[in-house]
Order: C-alpha cells, then structure tokens, then sequence
C-alpha cells in the first residue's frame, strides 16, 4: 500500500537537540499534569515547545509505551487529519494500517468521523499505553479543528494520553473536560526557564566562566524567553569578557544588540517593523490602542498577524493585552528615536490620551511628558505616584521624581508624600526628613496628614539605624491608631512591630502581624504588606527557629519577584533573611541563587538588618567555597558602607564576622590586631548596653571578642565573656546565639578539664529542633567530630573532642575517615590518601588502579564537598568531621 511521502515526513518526529536543557518539572509524570488526558501546550514561537513535546516522546518510549507523531499544517482537511493519524500509527507503532469493514482508513469515501472512529478503536486495541503528540495544532483549518479535533480529544480510549502545540489558544469546547480535571493547558508562564533551568542551562554549556551574578542578570533580562537566553548565548559566547558582553545585551546599541536585529527582526517585511517601531513605547500594547495610535483600522489585525509571526510578542494570560519583549523593545525604541520630531510627538500625544481614558495614569503620565504636555504630566503623576509607592515601587517613584521640577513636588502634597516615602526606604533618609518637615509644620495639616508625616521620619530613622529616635518620634501617635484610615492603620501597625522586634518582644511582634489591620486596595503584594511579612519571617529567624522562618518567607519572596519584582526593595529585604535561613540549613547552593544578582541593590533600597544579614551570609557563603579574598572584600564593603553612613551596627557586625573567620583558620595575631580595632570603635551606648540597638551589638561585639580569645587558646577568658554574653542572647531572644554561646562553653570546659557534655548535648538538641544544620560547623571546626561521637553512643569518658584545631595534617600524622553516607567506600580510600599530600600518581599506585580511575574520584569528591583546590577538600572534610587525625 502506497503512502504519500508528505505525510511520512509529518509522521516523522524532529531530532532531539542534544543541549536540550531537561525541564524536569514539566514531566509528563508531574503532579500537575500526571492525570491530565489532554495537554495543551500554548505559547509563541520560541518558548520551546517542540523541545518538550520531543522530550515527552523520548521519555514515554523509555518506559515502555508507544508515541504517535504527527505535525500539522494549514492542508489538514477532515480526511486528511485521518489519513495523516493513520499513517503516524503506523510509523509509531511499527504496525501497518489494518482495514476496517472492507474499506482502510485510506479509503476517500469514507466519513472523517468513520475514520477517527476506527483509528481510535485501532489505538484501543494496541494494548499499549499510547501518546499521540500534535505539533503545530494552531496551523489546523478552523473546521478541522472544530469538527474533528475536538472529536478526537473528546473520544481518546483509556490507554490514551494526547498532548499538543501552538503559538495561541484554540478555541475548543473543553470547559466540561477542564473541570473535570481531564484538560490541562501549560502556558507561557509555564514554559519560561526558572532562574534554576537557566543556572543549569549556563552551568552546562560555560562552567565556572560565568559568576552567578552574570547568570541571573542574563535571566532577567531574557526573562526565562528559551529563544531569547539561545540568541543571548550566541551573541556573547565568543567574548573574551562576558562579564561586560553580558551587561551590555541590555545597551541599545552595539553589535550584539546588531545580532538581536538580524535574529528577529529581519524576516519581518518592512510594513511589520515599522508597525511595531511605532508601538514600542510600551511594554504591553492592546490592539485597540494600536488603532488610536496609527489612526488606522487595520492595526489590529497587524498586531495578531505579528503575534503567529513572530516570538517578538507574547500574548497575556486571558487578556487582549500583548507584551513586547524587552530585549527587542529596547532595539525597537532606538529606531523609534530616529523618526520625525512631529510624529514622535504626534504618537505621544494620542498614547497619552487614550491610556488616560483606560485608566492607566502611570503610562499616560509618562506620555504626556513626552509629548510636551507638563501641566497633564504632573496632575496624572500627583494622581498615580503614591499608589505607585505604596505598591512598593520605590525606585521608579524616585526616577519620576527626578523628572518634575523641585517646586511641582513641593506644592503637591501627595507627590511630596510619595517621594518622602521612596527617599525614607532608599539610603536618603536626610532628604526625606527634610522634605517632610514642611507638612509636619504646616499648621493647616489634618491630623492625619500630620501622623503619616511622623510615620515617615520615623521609618527614616529606623533605616537610617536609630532605633531609639524612631520610637521616640511614632510612641505618642501609637493610641491614636483607631481614628486613621486603614491604610495609615495598617501603616503604624508595621512601625510596632518592627520596635517591638528591636526590643527583643519576637511573640509579641508576630502577634502584631497576625492582627495587623488588612486593606483591600491591593491584591497582591505591596509596600505595607511585604515589610510586615519580613519582620513576621525575622521575628523566627532570630528566635533561630530556621524551619518556621524558611516556610514563612519563601512564599511570600516568590510573590514579592512576582509582583513588584526581583530587584524591589521589597524582595532584597525577604531574600536577604530567607538566604540566610537556607545557609543555616546548609542549602548553599540555593542560598547562592536566592542572593544572585542583589547585592547592588542592597545597600540602596534595604533597611539596616538585611544590610548585615545579606553581605554576612554573601560572606560565609564565599568562605565556604574557598572564595576567602571574595569573603574579606565583602566584609570590608559593609564596614565602608557602616562607615559611610554612621551607622555602628554595620561596623561592628564586619569586624565581628572576620574575627570569626580567622579564628577558625587559627590566625591568632590577626584577630588581636582586629579585635583592637574593634574594641576602639564601640560607641558609649554599646559598652553600656543602651537603648534599642545598644544590647544587640554588645552581644555582636562580645561574640567577636569570644572568637578572639578562641583564637589565642585563653578559654578561662572564653568562659567569662559567655557567662556575661548568655543572659543577653537570652533577653534578646536570640536562638541562634544562644545555641552558639553553648556550643563554645561545652569546648572552653572540655579545654580546661571540666565536663562540656551536659552544655554539648543541650545544644546539639537544640540546634536539631530549631533546624540550625551548620551551626556547629560554623561555631567551631572540632564541633562536628565531638558531636558525631556523642551521637555514635560511645561511653561518657571516651567522648572527646580532638586537642587541636584541624586543618592538612603532616605527613607523618595518621590520617582516619569517618563513615559517611556522602561518600562511597573507594572515595573515603582516596581521600585518606589525599590528606597524606600524595599526588593523583601516588594513589593510583596506592590502590593499584589507574590514574584516571583517580581523577574520576576526585572530580566526585570536589562536587561533593562543593571545594575548589585540593587544600579545601581536605578543609571541608575536616569542618563536617568526615576526616579526623
């Protein structure tokens, strides 16, 4: 029986790239879609949708099944849907086309439903769990797709799942099938690359070329769009800096913003670039503002044929709105700028005018000043800024103010109000207390008008550091609450809970947030919202309560990137704390990426305690990775940008971080030299444990001196610094501290032949419960050993910790592996070996195996313990009591 050739091909399935990134989690075995009967994959060109589909396939044949390929065309009548299934049969399940009632599906005459009806009753009789996959379903006739399709999808036997693509929504009736859970529908949404698949992606093709930082900015500025990271990495993979080829994707010029040009844009015909010139002044377009704009009809249906045309425009989820995407928006608008002056402001004005009449004042307000228009450009502005800012969009409050004169500000109070607030939560606390001193002296202010004025000196101080001044500034207004609105409720409300963290009062301020007023204006996440959820996930966080912080801040983080963005002030300050949680659960890996591509953003736009929280945890997190240059350069930025602003905390947090670090790599005159240092900057309020931020340096600065004196071996002085140090910590309650200073006392007494159990058994208990994983790495590298010789249930008097801090042993010490579920039996064999300075040759021979059976290991063993050199395998293993002398 003789097939057409075409439909061979249709039924032949594309080659799997070999790059392909795997997307794990949309596995056809994924809890979203593992019941799903029909799947459909809806997204533009570019999203990689035949990648999944192929990897689909492969998955499904290597368990087993049988896949049935076919893509489809605009030819696809009826019949030949029919024919084109009958013949994708056969070439999946390797079995010819059986006839059916003397006739064959091949049979023109007979029904298209007759035939779909024997197809799938042939499909019922494989006896094999069978995936039909349907690649390009948008290109289907609409009767096609109406008539048959949908008779398809609504008759698949049990042993059959079908999955299909398209660049837009097909208009099927399957609301029944939907409901009933047997429809589901991955989006673009869904598609779009997570900052992990990106990681990977670029882990795999660049390895340690590309810093983390690098990797997320790339994300970003792809936002996940699969076409636009490939098109990206061809851009700048050739460079011999990326870093700068990487930061100057984003610049409008250039000759990699050139490639951008010649990838999207130069199959497009000269009417369709210039259509899309003139509307890329937005980031999301509506096909009736096209019309205005153009004045022209017909722009709507330009804009649908651009969106099947090209991957330039992504189609919003249940919305008539597109979306440009920004690395071609950026190209378009620099074309834009070489159009006439007349029709650039033409444009301008009738933009402004329709998106003021849609309600949408931010981008009429932007339009209006472009066009000219200041007077509608400030009253659109003073009507949208404070919103803007109460959304938590601090930075591009800030950038409009730039753009309106000094004296507009001034003489619009809500215009002034919104820059307050902006300035207030990003690092210019002087201009916003200046700025606000006119209305708290404006004797016509209502009384309101007057409390939100205290409301934003006193978040002023409380970035700017001075707790104290800050509650004696809000305290007399804090009774007053009641008779404000909501929102200046809801306000308040956060400034009591943020002095009642500062004083220690965790339960209390949880209790705060748990009844904190709630305002309906905002749906998602907001300025007033997202503080209260830091300071709810901090309140655990320093009670060292690490499991109930981390499920505290990671939803309400993903929502904050999703909402206001990854860069917002907002998300800094949540993913300051939550990366710092993950750190202390030993999650590094994931606390790298959570602080990825933030840090430029910290000291501008985060209050005092994420400040510290985020360089420290950058820090530790370098140090770990044997990064120590990268570690001290971090904590000398914090003491400059303390310095800077005067503000202790920062100061003493850095110098008490490097004491640390130095005294668990033994540099004994370097943590004299720095506690000297440190000692001489304390101020009067610290040494005497005043006020609000006095008690919490003391303890900071003590815990630093401790380590000094670690440092020097003097444990009768470690001991007489954390009997004064543990009562504090208690006050404070600060759990994580509180287990540290055990920790350390249970090692001074063992040091000087006293009994450190009962304090080492106390801890360890805690630290388990609280989910504090490092904290015994990270307080002492003997820790972990003593504590894993506790555990193994040795006798009281044959527990004891190792005489001298580790580090690489002498040749002529005997070197010992602990049993460890982390490394295989051969790995422990090579790494006993590793710690006697033998070379890779030396162990071959040692074990009498080959030289690369060696590097093999050690490649293993590099992973494993996340080290860079061979010194800092050996290191790690001795922090996590894997090796011992």
């Amino acid at each position: 029986m003789s097939t057409e050739p075409g439909l061979v091909l249709k039924a032949t399935p594309p080659r799997v790239q070999k790059s392909a990134t795997p997307r794990t989690r949309l596995s056809l075995d994924s809890a979203e879609l593992a019941d799903k009967a029909v799947i459909a994959l809806q997204a533009p060109a570019g999203f990689g949708k035949t990648q999944l589909l192929a990897q689909w396939r492969r998955d499904w044949l290597a368990q087993g099944g049988v896949v049935i390929w076919l893509t489809l065309d605009e030819h696809d009548d009826p019949l030949r849907l029919a024919h084109g299934l009958a013949v994708a049969k056969s070439v999946g399940s390797g079995r010819p086309v059986m006839p059916q009632s003397g006739t064959t599906l091949l049979d023109k005459g007979a029904g298209d439903l007759d035939e779909l009806t024997c197809w799938l009753a042939e499909i019922a009789d494989l006896g094999a769990e069978t995936l039909l996959i349907l690649d390009d379903a948008h290109s289907l006739p609409e009767e096609t797709a109406r008539h048959s399709l949908t008779y398809l999808l609504r008759n698949t036997p049990a042993n059959l799942r079908v999955a299909m693509a398209s660049r837009g929504r097909i208009a099927l009736p399957m609301a029944d099938l939907l409901a009933q859970g047997y429809f589901g529908v991955v989006g673009v949404e869904d598609l779009r690359f997570t900052l992990d698949e990106t990681l990977a992606l670029l882990a795999a093709r660049f390895g340690q070329r590309l810093d983390l930082d690098d990797c997320a900015h790339l994300h970003e500025i792809t936002e996940g769009w699969p076409l636009g990271l490939q098109l990206a990495i061809s851009a700048f993979e050739r460079s011999s800096d990326l870093h700068n080829a990487i930061r100057g994707l984003a610049v409008s010029n250039g000759n990699r913003q050139n490639f951008f040009v010649d990838s999207l844009l130069s199959r497009l015909s000269k009417q369709q670039t210039d259509f899309l010139t003139r509307i890329s002044l937005f980031e999301m377009v509506h096909p009736q503002l096209c019309v205005v704009l153009l004045a022209d009809e017909r722009a709507a249906a330009w804009l649908q044929e651009l969106l099947s045309s090209t991957p330039i425009l992504i189609e919003g989820v249940e919305s008539d709105w597109l979306r440009i995407h920004p690395l071609a928006q950026e190209l378009l608008r620099s074309r834009f700028a070489a159009l006439p002056d007349a029709e650039r402001q033409l444009l301008h004005q009738r933009a402004a005018e329709w998106l003021a009449g849609s309600g949408l004042t931010e981008a009429a307000a932007r339009q209006a000043l472009l066009a000219g228009q200041t007077k509608q450009a400030y009253a659109l502005a003073e009507n949208c800024l404070y919103e803007l800012m109460l959304h938590g969009h601090f930075t591009r409050t800030l950038e409009w103010i730039e753009q309106l004169p000094s004296r507009e500000v001034e003489r619009r109070p809500r215009l002034r109000l919104a820059a307050a607030w902006s300035l207030a939560m990003s690092g210019h606390q002087t201009q916003a207390m200046q700025m606000i001193e006119q209305v708290s002296k404006d004797p016509n202010a209502s009384e309101e008008e007057q409390c939100e004025a205290v409301a934003i000196l006193s978040t002023a101080a409380f970035f700017a550091d001075r707790p104290d001044q800050s509650l004696l500034l809000i305290e007399p207004w804090l009774d007053k609450t009641p008779a404000f609105s909501i929102k200046l409720q809801a306000i308040l409300s956060n400034l009591r809970i943020r002095l009642a963290l500062a004083s220690g009062q965790t339960e209390r301020a949880r209790h705060y947030c748990q009844h904190a007023p709630r305002y309906e204006w905002s749906s998602g996440m907001d300025a007033v919202r997202g503080h209260r959820d830091w300071h709810f996930g901090l309140s655990y966080f320093w009670e060292g309560q690490m499991l109930s912080a981390e499920r505290a801040l990671r939803a309400s983080l993903s929502q904050a990137d999703e909402d206001i963005g990854r860069r917002s002030g907002i998300a800094v300050l949540m993913a300051t704390t939550l990366a710092n949680v993950l750190l202390e659960r030993d999650a590094q890996t994931e606390a790298s990426t959570v602080l990825a591509n933030r840090m430029d953003v910290l000291a501008r736009l985060a209050a005092p305690e994420a400040i510290v929280q985020g360089y420290v945890t950058a820090a530790r997190l370098a140090a770990l990775q044997g990064q120590t240059h990268r570690a001290h350069d971090l904590l000398d930025e914090l003491f400059a940008i303390g310095e800077t602003r005067q503000m202790p905390r920062l100061c003493i947090t850095a110098l008490a971080e490097q004491l640390r670090q130095h005294a668990l790599r033994g540099h004994s005159e370097t943590c004299q030299a720095l506690w000297q240092r440190l000692d001489q900057l304390l101020p009067d309020f610290v040494r005497e444990s005043r006020g609000l931020l006095g008690p919490e340096l003391a303890l900071c600065a003590q815990l630093g001196h401790v380590y000094a004196c670690v440092s020097s071996h003097d444990w009768s002085g470690v001991l007489a610094l954390l009997e004064q140090a543990a009562p504090l910590a208690e006050r404070l309650r600060r759990g994580r501290e509180s287990v540290q200073i055990l920790l350390l006392q249970a090692l001074a007494r063992q040091r000087l032949g006293e009994d450190g159990l009962p304090a080492l058994r106390e801890a360890v208990s805690l630290a388990e419960e609280y989910g504090l994983l490092r904290i015994l790495a990270d307080t002492h590298p003997d820790l972990p050993a003593w504590a894993a010789q506790l555990q193994s249930n040795a006798p009281a008097a044959a527990v004891q910790p190792p005489v001298a801090a580790p580090g690489p042993p002498r040749k002529h010490l005997t070197v010992s592996v602990s049993p460890s579920r982390m490394l295989t039996p051969k790995e422990r064999e090579v790494l006993q070996l590793l710690a006697r300075n033998l070379s890779n040759k030396q162990i071959a021979l040692a074990l009498e195996v080959g030289e690369e059976t060696v590097k093999w290991h050690m490649k293993n063993l590099f992973g494993k313990f996340q080290a860079g050199t061979r010194k800092h395998v050996i290191d790690r293993a001795y922090l996590l009591g894997i090796l011992q002398p």
